[in-house]
């Protein structure tokens, strides 16, 4: 497919990537559905108004200032409106309707793509983490997104002398990952297979899920991370569609053989994914995501594996793609971007979560 918006087929904001978003601009403050299509943003909520429908259940949540009920219509309806926007920026005789739904990217202020209802972060540190996907809960009301500046978290950790004192984060961590977020809900007491993946996942973000390497060392004997996770989570302004990432499935890493049924896929795959971290403008690492020993349809299943539902805004961390890591300091900027494959040689970006750390509060 080729769109008519300029500079659109070059772009890793292509036709095929068409990632989801809440925006606003100056003359027009209310947050508002958008998708991005190279260096504009589609605004749906006039491509809506535009049509001939405004009352079905897709054009109603397209008129939403969040995504979150476009996520509880389901996998159909994300494809339906998907192929509509894709008609919208390539069929030419839309052009001049089309044409006045964009706004420039610089003339747009990003929000939360959608109220987080849930939050689960896997890891990739813990030792047994080849037995089974490991995660903790984490805070949903402390998800924010790209661009929010992250207060230094205060909290309890050992000064030089090795006591135990309240006071900020002197080892302030990156945590540089790949979300999912599910759209629809599950069953209590029902389990969902790994093969249903496509079913319930509606997209993926990118997350920095920040650590505080000093207050996690107190919490090794606890029930978990907690005052060393839950301070805050940052997410990408723009959530790519699983469908988008169709042309970047690849073969997971092979498994034990005693795999517990409840995480056998028919199958396996993961996700070609290229992450760079980069702090101040300097990149710093990278990771390849698609080397993850447990695929995201596994841990979609872990999730529900005893009985717990999904509901719709759910994001689940994949836990850490690989970094160093970094003692941040005030006045520090960390930039997390990912590419990947997209159909017949093209390359889509998974956004980008931009933060800046400043100084702690009290």
């Amino acid at each position: 497919m080729n769109s008519w918006v300029p500079g659109a087929d070059q772009s890793p904001y292509n036709v095929h990537n068409l990632p989801y978003g809440v925006f606003s601009t100056a003359d027009e403050p209310m947050p508002r559905i958008g998708v991005r299509i190279a260096d504009q943003v589609l605004d749906m909520h006039k491509a809506v108004l535009a049509g001939d429908c405004q009352t079905c259940a897709s054009c109603t949540a397209l008129r939403d200032p969040a995504l979150n009920r476009l996520l509880t219509l389901g996998r159909d309806v994300w494809a339906k409106v998907r192929g509509q926007v894709q008609q919208a920026v390539t069929e030419p005789s839309l052009e001049d309707a089309a044409s006045r739904w964009l706004t420039p990217l610089d003339q747009v202020q990003m929000h939360a793509p959608l109220l987080v209802t849930d939050f689960v972060d896997f890891t990739t540190r813990a030792s047994d983490t080849r037995k089974r996907p490991r995660g903790s809960n984490g805070r949903a009301s402390t998800v924010m997104p790209s661009g929010m500046e992250l207060v230094r978290p205060s909290g309890h950790r050992r000064d030089e002398r090795g006591e135990i004192v309240f006071g900020p984060s002197a080892a302030l961590d990156i945590e540089a990952e790949v979300g999912f977020i599910v759209g629809s809900e599950s069953e209590l007491g029902r389990p969902v297979a790994p093969d249903a993946f496509d079913q319930y996942v509606f997209g993926a973000v990118l997350l920095n899920d920040w650590t505080a390497r000093d207050f996690a060392e107190l919490e090794t004997d606890a029930l978990g991370p907690f005052a060393s996770k839950s301070f805050a989570t940052s997410m990408s302004a723009w959530i790519t569609p699983i469908e988008a990432l169709g042309a970047a499935r690849s073969a997971a890493p092979l498994q034990d053989m005693d795999m517990p049924p409840y995480l056998k896929e028919s199958d396996r795959y993961g996700f070609d994914l290229r992450l760079s971290i980069e702090v101040n403008g300097v990149s710093v690492a990278g990771a390849d995501f698609g080397d993850a020993y447990w695929t995201p349809a596994q841990q979609l299943a872990q999730l529900t594996a005893n009985g717990a539902v999904l509901r719709p805004g759910m994001l689940f961390g994949s836990g850490e793609a690989g970094s160093p890591q970094w003692r941040l300091r005030d006045g520090d900027v960390v930039r997390i971007t990912a590419t990947a494959p997209g159909p017949r040689g093209t390359t889509i970006a998974l956004g980008e979560v931009e933060t800046r750390v400043i100084p702690s509060i009290g």
